[in-house]
């Protein structure tokens, strides 16, 4: 390359900026391909550490600022990792992003700190008739998608909830809305969570509040309802954009044309000081 082409090529560096990818994952017969009519930028909050995972039957796709995730009933991959048997055989639908490093730092999620997570998120509720369940968000034990602590759960008849807590109605589906989470992971009485949608993190009561909680296991064992226990973890992760776990045996049931999430405004940081914390609620 000539001295002037490497010039060109360094001033539209440095004019425009490097773009950030997500991770490529590595069973491409069962991923889509980028849609090219949907694809722009990749947005600003799509850092390295923010990647899509092997476990992704599709790629998700970009536009102005968003990132919109689509799956069809059947959509795994057969991608077997130390999570375990893959998402085929066991009958679970997943197009997701995913973290396990704090946004921005260097930092993995880890016992004994302190987080936000928070995203807009826009469901259409034509796409969800009855019998239509998935996960928009879930946070694991684990840096594989094992030992699921939280679950942020879609369906027609409930809307959005938090474990029982509706963040969402059906009645008000549709348009944007803000699902926030501060906590601290814990494996013993030290850990919280404050769990706030569509309201600014230091105004007004969340809409849950829990203090003096072991975070760092199933928030039905926590509540003391039936669960499966595993090892304790040390590193966290998170999913976000559609998780249907199977029904019956089966891929859980979806529209014809499929669901689709879409999200912008991801927000995952690790907190020093944290202002404005409910005890409980």
């Amino acid at each position: 390359m000539s001295l002037f082409r490497l010039g060109i090529v360094v001033c539209s560096f440095l004019m425009f900026g490097c773009v950030p990818v997500p991770q490529e994952a590595s069973d491409p017969p069962s991923r889509a391909a980028l849609d090219p009519e949907a694809i722009a930028l990749v947005p600003e909050w799509v850092e390295p550490n923010l990647f899509v995972p092997a476990r992704s039957a599709r790629l998700p796709t970009y536009r102005w600022g968003e990132v919109i995730f689509h799956a069809k009933q059947g959509d795994c991959t057969h991608v077997v990792d130390p999570a375990g048997a893959s998402d085929c055989a066991t009958r679970r639908t997943r197009v997701v992003m995913a973290k396990n490093r704090v946004f921005k730092q260097e930092f993995d999620f880890k016992l004994g700190q302190r987080y936000l997570i928070s995203f807009d998120f826009h469901i259409t509720p034509d796409q969800l008739p009855r019998g239509t369940r998935f996960s928009m968000a879930r946070f694991y034990g684990s840096r594989h998608p094992v030992n699921p602590l939280f679950d942020v759960q879609v369906d027609a008849k409930r809307g959005v909830t938090f474990h029982g807590t509706q963040c969402v109605a059906p009645e008000d589906m549709g348009g944007w809305h803000r699902f926030s989470i501060r906590m601290r992971l814990a494996n013993d009485n030290t850990g919280f969570l404050e769990m706030r949608c569509d309201r600014p993190l230091r105004v007004g009561l969340p809409l849950l509040a829990k203090s003096e909680l072991n975070t760092a296991r199933p928030f039905d064992c926590v509540l003391g309802r039936r669960c499966r226990r595993g090892p304790v973890p040390h590193q966290f992760s998170v999913e976000m954009g559609i998780i249907a776990d199977p029904v019956a045996g089966r891929f859980a049931p979806m529209p014809a044309e499929g669901l689709t999430v879409r999200m912008k405004r991801v927000i995952a940081k690790r907190l020093f000081v944290i202002i404005g914390r409910v005890e409980d609620y």
